[in-house]
């Protein structure tokens, strides 16, 4: 599936299968994309039986936790990466004297120091850590450039011109830095890649491998809406389903798939329902005797029914009828009606 050279490919099973202890490395700020791809042959290369570090510069924060293996990400190339011990301390110009050692009674002793009239060096001060050493050949993940690898790189800068150094990429802008460069410009994201590189070389493809690549190509392709997304694309996630891929929601869409209410201003009553709500009971109604203005001319209308209202008789008056009396129903009043100016045929 992915665009790279056979050739390549092949070397870099090589060098992974001679390979006892293996450092992946990540950039300044890495993606969750390249972060996937990085837990996902940490997994793969550790099932194969090799020994696996990662490391960034930048310290793993919530928004990667949903990454399977995230916790194995560490910031420092330790001492299982190293042989050779810094020890390091604030230093300002000039307050260094003499640096020495010694060895007593099989104790090796270093001796610093400082120049007269500059403060003590005390062990508060001092840091250790790592470099060069037993690391046989390290990965970048999304590294444009090894400035990107930060205080990784320029701590180890023996460690990376010594080892063999597979660059693992997408974009253009890469630098080409690695002994082998796999650069697929064609791809839609790292993941993407990497599925193609673990296919192609036989390492294995477990669940939990194929859930972490799944996130970073959902992820990156912002849910597969990206340009940069192709047929290879489609085909990678079904290879990664078909693995027991576990399919979790985008990560960048989780906040907007949330139910929106809207807001009220501190002048609005929230609306409640009543934890007893009253049935609705319609009252009876005494009926109300017609009234008449003798002042007013009577209107025509049309009548609802002979319960309702009634239309007046023509010749017909209310001191007419007999008191008490029901007002009579006109035998015409189901017919339609015509209006012809104001008067009612």
């Amino acid at each position: 599936m992915a665009n790279l050279n056979r050739d390549n490919i092949n070397q870099t099973r090589t060098i992974l299968e001679n390979a006892k202890s293996i450092l992946i490395v990540l950039g300044q700020n890495p993606s969750y994309d390249a972060v996937a791809s990085a837990l996902s042959f940490y997994l793969s290369l550790s099932a194969a039986g090799k020994q696996i570090s990662v490391v960034s510069p930048t310290e793993m924060t919530v928004g990667y936790n949903e990454l399977i293996a995230v916790d194995k990400i560490g910031k420092t190339i330790g001492s299982d990466n190293g042989r050779n011990l810094i020890i390091s301390f604030p230093y300002q110009e000039g307050s260094i004297e003499k640096v020495s050692y010694n060895i007593e009674n099989d104790t090796f002793n270093l001796v610093i120091e400082p120049r007269e009239g500059y403060p003590a060096i005390t062990p508060e001060m001092m840091q250790y850590k790592y470099s060069g050493g037993s690391t046989d050949a390290i990965m970048t993940i999304g590294v444009n450039k090894l400035d990107d690898a930060s205080n990784l790189f320029n701590a180890n800068q023996n460690l990376f011109q010594e080892k063999p150094l597979i660059n693992i990429d997408i974009e253009t802008s890469n630098q080409n830095f690695g002994k082998i460069n796999l650069i697929d410009e064609s791809a839609s994201s790292i993941s993407e890649l990497t599925a193609s590189l673990i296919s192609d070389m036989g390492l294995s493809m477990e669940p939990d491998i194929a859930t972490n690549l799944l996130a970073g190509l959902t992820d990156k392709t912002d849910n597969y809406s990206s340009a940069r997304v192709s047929a290879s694309t489609f085909e990678t996630a079904a290879l990664l389903l078909k693995n027991g891929a576990r399919n979790k929601q985008p990560r960048t869409k989780i906040a907007q798939n949330l139910p929106q209410f809207p807001q009220q201003t501190p002048s609005q009553k929230p609306f409640t329902f009543s934890k007893s709500p009253r049935p609705f009971v319609r009252q009876p109604q005494s009926p109300q005797p017609p009234q008449s203005n003798p002042q007013q001319p009577s209107q025509p209308f049309l009548s609802k029914g002979p319960q309702t209202q009634q239309k007046q008789v023509a010749g017909q008056t209310p001191s007419t009828r007999e008191s008490g009396s029901p007002p009579e129903t006109p035998p015409d009043w189901l017919k339609p009606k015509i209006y012809k100016g104001s008067t009612l045929l």
